[in-house]
């Protein structure tokens, strides 16, 4: 299997990508390697880049441009049979996460955003005359445990996408 992942290089992306690395072929992007997804440019360096890959993990957080990766990918895998999943948090559903810091509140809507797209777009799927499209699933952490969170992942990964 073709797996993408953005922030390959920290915390539960590594440990997806070590896991993953051993029996799929895995891309991994960040800073690190040359890949912000704030950069328009590098978003479409990107998706170009997994234009082949079954499963895009749309882990890293930065700002709005998360969500930003997810509309553009699923514009560009319209008529395929792939998976895309969002990584999200528990701070979404949690009234009082972020009332006394702008930052967190920031980052929840950010998040609530991401989940809001995610929703739009499995309903554009449903309604689509296409008989194929990418597969939407969030993916929720309250904390991160990496080995649960990393196994969870992988069970949804492997899970098969329903023919249509």
């Amino acid at each position: 299997m073709k797996i993408a992942l953005t922030g390959h290089t920290k915390s539960l992306g590594k440990a997806l990508f070590d896991k993953l690395n051993s029996t799929n072929k895995i891309l991994g992007f960040s800073r690190s390697n040359g890949y912000d997804i704030k950069n328009p440019n590098d978003r479409k360096k990107i998706i170009s880049e997994i234009k082949d890959f079954d499963v895009f993990i749309n882990l890293v957080h930065n700002y709005y441009h998360q969500t930003d990766i997810l509309f553009e990918l699923h514009q560009k895998w319209q008529g395929q049979n792939k998976k895309i999943i969002n990584i999200s948090t528990s701070a979404v559903d949690d009234d009082k996460f972020g009332l006394g810091d702008y930052s967190l509140l920031e980052y929840k809507l950010q998040k609530t955003n991401l989940e809001n797209m995610s929703k739009w777009l499995a309903k554009k799927n449903a309604h689509s005359l296409l008989r194929k499209n990418p597969q939407i699933i969030t993916y929720r952490i309250s904390e991160i445990n990496l080995v649960e969170d990393t196994k969870n992942i992988i069970s949804i990964i492997n899970e098969t996408i329903p023919k249509e």
